[in-house]
């Protein structure tokens, strides 16, 4: 992605999504392109140079002149960042990453998200609708609990939403990954198309557990990004059969999940 800039953006809203979760609405700033599924950008998360690193946010949206994210509370960027109210300024760069997500070729998506990895796939869903370019799209997504399954996100996204927990306090008892595997020995056809985004061993489970009955899988990545434009090679991950690396924030995020040596990206 080569349109990248630093901007300032105002505030429009922020809404309490869960105990630990907002969602950040900010104006579009003027010259900041309309980017892919998959896309982020780097907030500066603090004042007087602390934190002194940028923080790296996946884009959930992008329309009718506003950008929105998902912002979950984690350390005291994350924290700072979830206390921005109506009429603050935030200093950003992107859309950052120099890879985003295919669409579907034949209409059909599988989704499956944990966490924040949400966020990219209600971008692809809704921006691929908006072209045309979906018909049917499935989301499987987990959370810890049922306060963190952020439901108002979901109501009209998706043709079905799967929901799991992993302490059973609603819907699927266990981790999505599971979940997912059940369905699909249960005879459920998502399609051929898989995307996801979450933690590394939600992703390195999804691939062995449920891989196979996909013929496409691309997923977005998450990792510490330091420079989020590749010079700083803080966020590499090992490419399989191969010796080499690549920059998550750079060459990434969104990778075939086929090409990342899972066994030796230990995280």
């Amino acid at each position: 992605m080569t349109d990248r800039g630093r901007y300032t953006a105002r505030v429009i809203r922020n809404t309490t999504l869960s105990p630990t979760a907002t969602m950040l609405v900010v104006e579009q700033p003027a010259g900041l392109v309309v980017a892919e599924p998959g896309a982020f950008v780097s907030f500066v998360s603090g004042e007087g140079g602390s934190p002194l690193l940028r923080r790296p946010y996946g884009i959930m949206d992008i329309t009718d002149g506003a950008v929105s994210f998902i912002v979950k509370v984690v350390g005291p960027g994350s924290a700072w960042l979830a206390r921005r109210n109506e009429g603050d300024t935030l200093d950003l760069l992107g859309p950052l990453g120099g890879r985003c997500f295919r669409a579907p070729d034949d209409g059909r998506a599988c989704f499956v998200a944990g966490g924040t990895g949400l966020a990219p796939m209600i971008f692809a869903a809704r921006s691929w609708r908006r072209r045309g370019l979906l018909d049917r799209g499935v989301l499987l997504f987990g959370a810890s609990c049922e306060g963190e399954l952020m439901r108002s996100l979901l109501e009209h996204e998706f043709d079905e939403t799967h929901l799991a927990t992993m302490d059973g306090s609603a819907c699927y008892e266990g981790d999505v990954v599971s979940f997912l595997a059940k369905l699909l020995d249960d005879g459920a056809d998502f399609g051929p198309n898989l995307y996801s985004c979450g933690p590394a061993g939600m992703v390195r489970a999804l691939r062995k557990k449920a891989g196979a009955a996909f013929s496409v899988h691309e997923t977005s990545l998450e990792a510490v990004m330091a420079c989020g434009v590749g010079a700083c090679r803080g966020c590499t991950v090992p490419l399989a059969g191969t010796k080499r690396f690549a920059a998550v924030c750079s060459d990434g995020p969104v990778f075939d999940a086929d090409a990342v040596d899972w066994e030796a990206w230990k995280r």
